[in-house]
C-alpha cells in the first residue's frame, strides 16, 4: 500500500497548490488514457511470483461542470511469468513452445479530481473482475492450460500534468492503484511440466493482490469551455 499512499499524498499536495494562482485550464468531459504498467505482487502472491509488466487503458467521463466528479473504467493486461521450451515434434523437427502467465482485468467506479490548473490530481475506487490464465503457443496457435476468474476491487490515484492544449489536450498521467483480487488459483513458472507424452499441471492457490504503477498519457476529447 505504500506506493498508493505516495500517490494519494501527491493528490493532496496538488490540491493545496491550487490557491497559488495557477492559471485555469479548460478541460474536456471525456478522457482516454493508455500507459505502461508495472505490477508488484504483495503478500502471498509475492511469495509465488515476481514483478509483472503490461499495458493499461482507461476512459474517464466528467459530467460535472466543475470537473470534480467523474466515472472511470480501467482495463489492463499483465504478464507475470513466461517460459519458452524446445520440444521435438517430429524426427529432426523441433518447436519452441512459449507459456505465458497472464492477468486480464476490468474495473469501474467513481473518481474525484482536484485542481483547475495545468496540474490535476485524482483518486478513485472501483469494482470489477480479474481473469487469470496460462496459455501455451506454437507459432500463433495455442491453448489455455489453466484459468480462474475473481471478483476484484481497486483504490488508486494519480496526477495529470497538462502537456498540450486545444480541442484534444494531452497530459502526462502518473498513477498507482491497489488491486484486491482476493484468493485465486493460478499457474506460475514451473507449474507446467512435460515428460514425454505426460503433461503435469500444478496450480497454486493464494491471495493475488497487486500494486499497479502506471506511466502513460491521457487525451481529452470533446473540448468544452471551463
Amino acid at each position: 500500500m505504500r506506493g498508493v499512499g505516495l500517490v494519494l499524498a501527491m493528490v493532496v499536495a496538488a490540491g493545496a497548490a491550487q490557491g497559488q494562482g495557477i492559471r485555469p485550464v479548460r478541460n474536456p468531459g471525456v478522457h482516454l488514457g493508455l500507459g505502461a504498467l508495472l505490477a508488484q505482487p504483495t503478500g502471498e502472491f509475492a511469495d509465488n511470483v515476481g514483478l509483472g509488466f503490461g499495458l493499461g487503458g482507461h476512459m474517464l467521463w466528467e459530467p460535472d461542470p466543475d470537473r470534480v466528479f467523474g466515472l472511470r473504467a480501467d482495463a489492463s493486461y499483465l504478464i507475470y511469468g513466461s517460459e519458452t521450451r524446445r520440444y521435438q515434434l517430429l524426427p529432426l523437427v523441433d518447436v519452441d513452445v512459449t507459456t505465458n502467465n497472464q492477468i486480464a482485468g476490468f474495473q469501474f467506479g467513481p473518481q474525484l479530481s482536484v485542481g483547475r490548473g495545468a496540474v490535476r490530481a485524482y483518486g478513485y475506487g472501483q469494482i470489477g473482475f480479474s481473469y487469470f490464465a496460462t496459455t501455451s503457443s506454437v507459432e500463433g496457435s495455442g491453448s489455455t492450460n489453466f484459468d480462474d476468474f475473481t471478483f476484484a476491487r481497486a483504490v488508486g490515484g494519480g496526477v495529470r500534468f497538462q502537456l498540450t492544449h486545444g480541442r484534444t489536450p494531452v497530459a502526462l498521467d502518473l498513477g498507482a492503484r491497489y488491486l484486491y483480487n482476493g484468493r485465486a488459483r493460478y499457474l506460475r513458472e514451473g507449474s507446467v511440466e512435460v515428460s514425454g507424452d505426460l503433461v503435469t499441471i500444478t496450480p497454486v492457490e493464494s491471495q493475488t493482490n497487486l500494486i499497479l504503477y502506471q506511466l502513460g498519457v491521457s487525451i481529452g476529447l470533446g473540448q468544452r469551455r471551463g
